[in-house]
């Protein structure tokens, strides 16, 4: 079944937004030209900040900069320094325009970010003005043995923790008020121990507002409440200053449109759809409020309009006042189904209403949508283990498939710089709804201060390298920065947000490194364009559990649950795929294998599954079970479909865990699948990081990552034997095959291979070593000790200098920029020789008797110097730290010291072998 697979592959290869992209077709000489001088759609893409409105002279200094660093796509970013009347201004839209015609003329992308600051639908505030209507309107509850109540203390947590200046950005004046406060519902009950929906006594015509004020209200009810009952009263209020809107109304999306999108359409008239191609949506959310009254399952408020009654009215028997009680308490067999029902229908709501709604206007005007919506597991595996003080149910944040078939292009949320869930999810929907891979938008937030705005201006090219590479390997096609910097902010002055300095630093092109990041831009793109004719080999679907997330809330296992089996599956290299209900039921099944999304899967996972949307997909597990199709489970089983009564029996499985996923586990699940295609394999230790994908004509792609500090050797086997290639990523070289029965990979800290094998037509005996090098002669190393001088830049004195130790160490704490290091080199013995760094804080320009060698940003920092001469040269090493030491200085943000800049441990020079 495998070389079957290989030959014919399975669905579409890929569909893109982008014209770049579109055009590509199979053939390897195309494939070949795109991996030499990757497009727009595989380089890093960036937010360009901008804190003011910038005249022609600085737009063409800025991108003139970003496109020689290799940037490919810019997308301009009003942030909260700009002041908010400015924001699509006549002064604004004029230089946005100026901007996009020179992006333009420089062969730069321009993405349409779609709002002020983030949040998108508010438009600055625009959204709102005089139209109070579509102002975020909350549902809130109160539960109490009285007849009388009240809704008090309501306020944004999640906002109030980034201080005062995003308040005021939110809400004028920043006051969160409130007013048209209105009884939607109000339900009696049992106190505790309700055993169905019989049990419960609609009272809302008997229940109404007493008294109300601009943040607090009071009800009455009018009749009696028994010993052993309870009023459940559900009210909704309209912010009266929020600047958010509702997204459950077309309107609020509707006008945002006309008064935000449409004046930089017109403003770029004949800039589109080239370079001017896509509109990008961020976050789109009303506040996660919560209050003194707040109880019961759901952990903040909810959106509310007229039609999620008459929503729920379509999908359920049950009286509305019912179902809202259903959503905080159990009321007994009902409880999970009427709780996914109702999540099920607010979510459609709202992506229509909104998401919808954008995606009309974006195909009328011939310009792709794409962004990305609240991810709660941002920065996690675990599916809500990032922003874990919100319920995802109330806002776009869990139904991520549905949401991804409005947009042309996926894209997905990353914080910081480590793996993560999201470009494996945002590949995943990608690929249910007919395309592949992902946009990634990453932001560093600080990790050594409690003020996450402080950023990371300690990042390094080395770190933002791993990462990206890491995020390629897991479904990434285009890199996108968070951001670059208009301005580097001001000195004395650590306020968040309002200086630029710590809006989400770093502005990477403020960084000393800055002028490496090509180095970056071009190795991580070619990966990417490496990546994209091939299909990933993922012989394990996870079921996406929508409707458990739904009825069970985010603190549920499921959601631990898939972030141990992703973990643990990667770490014994299986890769996977989620897959919706929705693609099981499309799915059909050969040879005990499941086809589904483009893809081949023999291992389907469920994640503490307890409830699903219909029978359907119940239906297609058993079938793949019957077939041959291993099914395996962990935590809670099955055991509620939405769209019968009966309860159900849960598929026979596998394999079922009862707790948490382990290593054991999953090391014996992942050995009972089939073998297919090359076999990598490391018997002296860790694996590194990989991608394996397979083309339609029999050949695999295969990228290699090792992310550690120490050497990996690694074997690759496929059949007796097979054709290797390696083409490489950092200058775009494509090396002539050879005919292999194994081959080993020496893989150096942080090196990366890219190499394409197929099974041989003959059998060749032998084995090799892909790329081999000369080997180092250890025992006429020569130790650079001695005799360092130091400057802080080109025109200041050089002085004496250890490089046993950072700068910092030695008297230039506050340093960031371009230290340059100097020494005389003695040479006995002609040989070709080997400059080693051992440790370098963070990118390093090697010169030679006044010619550049080389430059390097991250390991390993060796540089070839050819063969020397015996005699006396000049080696001058400029190395550049990051821009933490500067821009933290003074302020609460340092830390407790300096951060390492410079040499930090003794350059070697090591002769090679002949």
């Amino acid at each position: 079944m495998c070389d079957h697979v290989n030959a014919k592959g399975f669905g579409n290869v890929h569909t893109h937004a982008s014209s770049d992209v579109a055009a590509l077709t199979d053939p390897q000489n195309k494939n070949r030209a795109l991996f030499e001088n990757p497009t727009a759609p595989f380089r890093p893409s960036a937010y360009w900040f901008w804190h003011s409105i910038p005249d022609e002279a600085v737009c063409r200094a800025q991108l003139t900069d970003f496109r020689a660093k290799g940037i490919g796509t810019i997308l301009i970013q009003a942030r909260l320094s700009l002041p908010r009347e400015d924001y699509l201004s006549p002064p604004y839209l004029a230089a946005y325009r100026v901007a996009a015609r020179i992006a333009g003329d420089l062969g730069l992308k321009l993405g349409i970010y779609d709002d002020y600051n983030w949040i998108s639908g508010h438009a600055g505030g625009r959204t709102v003005a005089d139209c109070d209507a579509l102002r975020e309107r909350h549902l809130f509850w109160s539960s109490a043995a009285s007849s009388q109540g009240s809704i008090s203390g309501i306020h944004p947590p999640f906002v109030e923790k980034m201080g005062p200046d995003i308040l005021g950005w939110q809400y004028e004046a920043g006051r969160v008020e409130w007013c048209d406060w209105t009884v939607e519902a109000a339900v009696l009950h049992p106190l505790s121990g309700i055993e169905s929906l019989d049990a419960i006594s609609d009272v809302t015509a008997h229940t109404v507002i007493a008294a109300s004020d601009a943040v607090s209200c009071t009800y009455a009810f009018d009749g009696r409440i028994k010993d052993g009952q309870a009023l459940t009263v559900f009210i909704s209020a309209r912010s009266s200053t929020s600047r958010l809107i509702n997204y459950l109304l077309p309107q609020a999306a509707e006008r945002f449109i006309e008064v935000g999108l449409d004046p930089l359409l017109q403003t770029l008239e004949g800039l589109l759809p080239d370079p001017v191609g896509f509109v990008f949506y961020d976050q789109p959310a009303a506040g996660f409020y919560r209050w003194d009254q707040l109880s019961g399952d759901l952990g903040n408020s909810l959106l509310f309009a007229s039609t999620l009654r008459e929503t729920m009215a379509r999908r359920s028997d049950a009286s509305f006042a019912k179902i809202l009680l259903a959503l905080l308490h159990d009321i007994g067999s009902d409880t999970l189904r009427l709780r996914a029902q109702f999540y099920a229908g607010y979510s459609a709501l709202m992506n229509e209403a909104f998401f919808g709604t954008l995606r009309r206007w974006s195909d009328t005007n011939g310009i792709a949508l794409t962004g990305h919506e609240i991810l709660p597991h941002i920065a996690s595996w675990s599916l809500n283990g990032g922003f874990t003080s919100i319920d995802p149910r109330v806002a776009p944040a869990v139904d991520f498939f549905g949401i991804d078939a409005y947009r042309h292009e996926t894209a997905v949320d990353s914080n910081n710089f480590g793996a993560q869930l999201a470009p494996k999810l945002g590949d995943s929907v990608a690929r249910s709804n007919g395309r592949s891979r992902c946009m990634v938008e990453t932001y560093a937030s600080a990790e050594r201060t409690p003020r996450r705005a402080a950023g990371q201006w300690e990042l390094t090219l080395e770190t933002a390298r791993a990462q990206a590479i890491r995020l390629h390997c897991l479904g990434m096609r285009q890199f996108v920065w968070h951001g670059v910097y208009q301005t580097d902010g001001r000195d004395d002055d650590p306020t968040p947000f309002v200086n630029p300095r710590f809006d989400f630093a770093p502005g990477i092109n403020f960084e000393p490194w800055w002028s490496y990041h090509d180095l970056f831009a071009d190795e991580t793109a070619r990966i990417s364009a490496f990546i994209e004719p091939a299909k990933p080999h993922t012989p394990v679907a996870i079921l996406y559990p929508l409707y458990t997330a739904f009825a069970q809330g985010p603190r549920h296992d499921h959601a631990t649950h898939i972030g141990a089996w992703c973990e643990q599956l990667l770490a014994q290299g299986c890769d996977f795929m989620f897959v919706s209900e929705a693609d099981l039921a499309r799915a059909t099944i050969a040879d005990g294998k499941l086809l589904a999304s483009g893809l081949v899967f023999d291992a389907v996972v469920l994640p503490s599954v307890t409830v699903l949307e219909t029978v359907n997909a119940l239906r297609a597990l058993e079938a793949f079970k019957t077939a041959g199709g291993a099914i395996w489970s962990s935590g809670e089983r099955l055991s509620v479909t939405c769209d019968g009564d009966a309860p159900i029996t849960p598929p026979e499985v596998s394999a079922h865990i009862e707790g948490h996923p382990e290593s054991r586990d999953i090391a014996t699940l992942v050995s009972s699948l089939p073998s297919c295609g090359p076999q990598i394999e490391n018997r002296w230790g860790r694996m590194p990081w990989r991608w394996i994908g397979y083309e339609a004509d029999g050949w695999w792609r295969i990228v290699l990552f090792n992310d550690g500090s120490d050497d990996l050797a690694i074997e690759i086997s496929y059949g007796d034997g097979f054709e290797c290639e390696e083409w490489s990523p950092a200058d775009g070289a494509i090396h002539a095959p050879a005919t292999l029965k194994r081959s080993l990979v020496l893989l150096k800290p942080q090196e990366v291979r890219c190499i394409r094998v197929r099974k041989a037509s003959e059998f060749m005996a032998g084995n090799g070593a892909l790329q081999a090098v000369p080997i180092p002669d250890p025992v006429e190393t020569i130790s650079l000790a001695d005799g360092w001088s130091f400057s802080p830049g080109p025109d200041a004195d050089f002085q004496s200098i250890s490089v046993s130790a950072g700068w910092e160490t030695q008297g230039f704490e506050d340093f960031s920029g371009f230290g340059i290091y100097r020494c005389q080199l003695t040479i006995t013995t002609q040989a070709d020789w080997v400059l080693e760094l051992p440790k370098v804080e963070t990118a390093v320009t090697a010169f030679l008797d006044g010619s550049e060698i080389g430059r390097r940003a991250w390991r390993p920092y060796h540089f070839t110097l050819g063969r020397l001469s015996p005699g006396t040269h000049t080696l001058e090493l400029h190395v550049a730290n990051t821009a933490a030491n500067r821009y933290y200085s003074d302020t609460p943000y340092l830390g407790d010291t300096a951060d390492k800049s410079g040499l930090t441990a003794v350059p070697k020079l090591v002769p090679l072998s002949n």
